[in-house]
């Protein structure tokens, strides 16, 4: 009795979950400065939140979020244009389109995921959901539901788990 996310918004937060190391990569490639780029993920990331509605499902989620990502780029770098540490603009237009080629396979594997979550059962898709939330802790999300950290954390163990054999089956299978 699995469901598919009740709202855009729980599909993106799925999403930007499951990309975020992608979306860090990203960023950082692009920009010299850590501190800097998990700045810019962190904007990427609401913002992706906040446009959740205009994300359409039938589309990869990886390439639709760099692009949102470049244009947070973008208005990083103006703000920190008086820095003389910034890289040349011409070199971060080669190093965004180096990422802009699409990975195939990263279709199959999102489209294969985002089946696996529907087909888990309601209570386990919205705990995985929630745990992978910007902000969520385990320690926080076993209080709410008056269970050990180390319950839930076990928990959620057996969900990636399944997760991950539902995933391979599926890629398998195409």
């Amino acid at each position: 009795m699995s469901a598919a996310p009740h709202t855009a918004e729980e599909r993106i937060v799925g999403l930007i979950a499951r990309h975020q190391a992608e979306l860090h990569r990203y960023v950082l490639s692009l920009l010299p400065d850590r501190m800097l780029a998990d700045d810019v993920v962190q904007e990427t990331n609401l913002v992706l939140w906040r446009k959740a509605a205009d994300y359409d499902p039938a589309e990869p989620f990886l390439p639709w979020a760099l692009t949102i990502a470049w244009y947070q780029v973008k208005a990083a770098r103006r703000d920190a244009g008086r820095d003389r540490h910034v890289f040349d603009d011409s070199l971060v237009e080669i190093l965004a389109a180096e990422h802009r080629v699409a990975d195939p396979a990263e279709g199959d594997l999102e489209r294969a995921l985002d089946g696996c979550l529907r087909e888990l059962p309601d209570r386990q898709r919205q705990l995985i959901l929630a745990r992978y939330a910007p902000g969520a802790s385990v320690r926080e999300l076993a209080a709410e539901r008056k269970q050990s950290p180390t319950a839930l954390s076990l928990a959620l163990l057996r969900i990636r788990k399944a997760l991950e054999q539902c995933v391979e089956r599926k890629l398998a299978m195409s």
